[in-house]
Order: structure tokens, then C-alpha cells, then sequence
């Protein structure tokens, strides 16, 4: 299979127990439908099914046809709508292409919403309470 992007060999791979197939290129890889969810440590929450829109995204990259699918258009999606990450996925198989560094962009914006769901311990409340008073 050759890269889409780079026109390198794409290889299969074994990354954080997840199978991908990946290019020797430009480093970008192919995904199969559920192992997104795999990839990207998450609390909570089906990422894979949340970064699914049908909105027009512009991107480093034309279309792309889908590597296990025949002679199937992929759509731009927004990972998790509002991250401005956008990643190349199939309507007909759930698969997924993944440009270099987007693995880490992903779990960076991942995290940054995980930090901002944590509840205040309730320390942190008595403080708050504490300190607004009236001196």
C-alpha cells in the first residue's frame, strides 16, 4: 500500500497495543473503526463517535480515498468538534487517517478537557468559602 500524502509504503504496526498501518513517510497512519478509542487514553466518553461531523474543514491536504474501502472519499471531521484538528475519516468503514503529530494533539486537547471536568476537592471549596469572607 502506498501513502496517499508522501507516496512512501504504508506498514502495519503495533502502537499502544492498537494495530495501525503506518507510513515510512511521512509518518501518518491508518486506523480502523473502535481503535481510536484505544489510542488515546480518555476518562469517559466514545471520542471516536464525538469527533464524527458532516461540516466542510479545510486541511493540510486534498481528499483522501479510503485504504481498506473501494475507491471510497473520506470526509474532514473535527476531532471532538471544537478542537481544529481535523482528521480524514471514512462514512462506509469507521476507519481513520491520522497525520503525523496528531496523535499528540489529540491527547493534549484530551487532557486539557479531563483537567477542566476535575470537581474541586472540598479543601479547595473550604478555602474558597474561607477567604471570601468578610475580613
Amino acid at each position: 500500500m502506498q501513502c496517499q500524502i508522501c507516496d512512501k509504503t504504508i506498514t502495519p504496526k503495533i502502537s499502544n497495543n492498537v494495530e495501525i498501518f503506518s507510513c515510512t513517510g511521512c509518518s501518518g497512519f491508518w486506523i480502523k473503526k473502535g481503535n481510536l478509542n484505544k489510542l488515546i487514553a480518555h476518562a469517559s466518553g466514545d471520542i471516536e463517535f464525538s469527533s464524527i461531523d458532516h461540516h466542510m474543514h479545510k486541511d493540510t491536504h486534498g481528499i483522501m480515498k479510503c485504504a481498506f474501502c473501494e475507491d471510497q472519499a473520506m470526509i474532514k471531521s473535527n476531532f471532538i468538534e471544537h478542537s481544529n484538528i481535523i482528521l480524514d475519516y471514512c462514512e462506509k468503514c469507521g476507519a481513520f487517517w491520522i497525520d503525523s503529530g496528531e496523535t499528540d494533539k489529540m491527547q493534549n486537547y484530551i487532557d486539557s478537557i479531563d483537567k477542566s471536568d476535575k470537581k474541586p476537592s472540598i479543601i479547595d471549596i473550604i478555602f474558597k468559602s474561607l477567604y471570601s469572607l468578610p475580613k
